[in-house]
């Protein structure tokens, strides 16, 4: 049986990727000034934020499949991390985030 506070770490996470990849989808212009300035100079913006929210929907299945947890929840980890990092001057809102990393890293011990 699955340790219960495993499976919530992977529900919680997994919605957080999904809801910012749905929500950027129909809010584009909410969610791209978290891109770092150089990435938007390289990518094309659409482009960047569509794969992104690719990746982030792909985050979701992938922690809620359960497979490879720890892969899974460092990958995660990783990401939250990179947008916390790029982000330290809007930290009103990259609070949750910090929150949200450490989850991840909750997640990546359990999963050992």
């Amino acid at each position: 049986m699955q340790n219960p506070a495993t499976l919530l770490l992977r529900i919680g996470l997994a919605f957080v990727f999904f809801y910012a990849a749905v929500s950027s989808f129909f809010e584009p212009l909410n969610w791209i000034g978290f891109f770092p300035q150089f990435l938007r100079g390289l990518i094309p913006q659409n482009l960047l934020l569509s794969g992104f929210s690719l990746f982030e929907v792909g985050m979701g299945l992938w922690l809620l499949s359960g497979k490879k947890a720890f892969a899974a929840a460092f990958i995660s980890a990783v990401s939250l991390l990179g947008i916390v990092l790029f982000n330290l001057g809007s930290l009103d809102i990259m609070f949750r985030d910090i929150g949200l990393f450490f989850a991840a890293l909750a997640l990546l011990f359990l999963s050992r």
